[in-house]
């Protein structure tokens, strides 16, 4: 979707409740604070993908395909189109953005997407399974290692209830906090978001706009043990991978409206101007 485009669309109100599968927004935040809800047409929006602009089948210019993944019209949260990931028993189903333009965000940025499972959701082939969602590979702020920043993950049971999960994975070493509280797949669109800084060693995480407290991590300047938030990212990767088999076909997931921004927008969504038709370009 164009700039032009967000700057001229009408956006939903950032200033009244939402809610989203029933939950309700967290209120404002006070000025200044990171987590702070701001207007779309304020915000410096570094990607926006609702996915409308790409033809079924497809997946966005710009990005390289990892795996089974493609632009379905069948399902969406806004507008018409969603990426579908589609079954694997394990193994990457993602869309991948490297090179400068994500060199530039730097190493603070906040992101958020939609996503939805198809259920019933697979048990693990084995005890558990570990997914990652969202991940950035970058060089470690410590020794310069190559790294994964597993922005935003799932670890899930024999039960097929899950966790979500922070997690660094270098050669040599993994870690990362689990939430305490478990969860259910759902087939409802849950907003994920997620904020990582650098300066601060900071990582933050939210479901449908409330704070996984537990999974967040506050090091401070300078102290990059256990945290490894980088100081820039050479790529980000959008999907669904798990690295433990699945039972059955594995996972069928979808995502829809992802953004990394400089700001939070929440749970805001593009609306497209009177006549005029979800991703056209102007």
């Amino acid at each position: 979707m164009s700039r032009t485009l967000l700057a001229c669309a009408l956006l939903l109100s950032t200033t009244a409740v939402s809610t989203v599968h029933g939950a309700t927004a967290a209120p404002p935040a006070a000025p200044g604070d990171p987590t702070e809800i701001v207007p779309l047409k304020k915000a410096k929006l570094f990607i926006w993908e609702d996915f409308e602009a790409t033809d079924v089948g497809k997946i966005p210019k710009g990005y390289s395909p990892k795996g089974s993944v493609g632009v379905v019209d069948d399902v969406a949260h806004s507008g018409r189109h969603s990426l579908r990931l589609n079954a694997a028993v394990s193994g990457a189903r993602q869309i991948v953005k490297q090179g400068a333009e994500i060199a530039a965000i730097g190493g603070s940025h906040w992101g958020r997407l939609y996503y939805k499972v198809q259920l019933p959701s697979p048990l693990p082939a084995g005890g558990s399974m570990h997914t990652t969602i969202v991940v950035g590979a970058a060089k470690s702020p410590l020794d310069k290692g190559n790294i994964e920043v597993r922005l935003m993950g799932t670890s899930t049971g024999k039960d097929g209830d899950f966790r979500y999960l922070f997690n660094v994975q270098a050669k040599s070493y993994e870690f990362g906090p689990g939430a305490k509280a478990a969860s259910k797949y759902s087939d409802e669109w849950t907003l994920a978001e997620w904020y990582v800084d650098y300066a601060t060693q900071t990582y933050r995480f939210f479901i449908n706009g409330e704070e996984i407290p537990e999974i967040a991590v506050h090091n401070g300047q300078g102290k990059f043990d256990k945290s490894e938030i980088p100081e820039s990212f050479e790529s980000l990767a959008f999907g669904w991978q798990n690295y433990q088999a699945a039972a059955g076909t594995g996972f069928v997931a979808w995502m829809d409206d992802i953004a990394v921004s400089r700001d939070r927008i929440g749970a805001q969504v593009l609306i497209p101007l009177a006549g005029e038709k979800p991703g056209k370009k102007k």
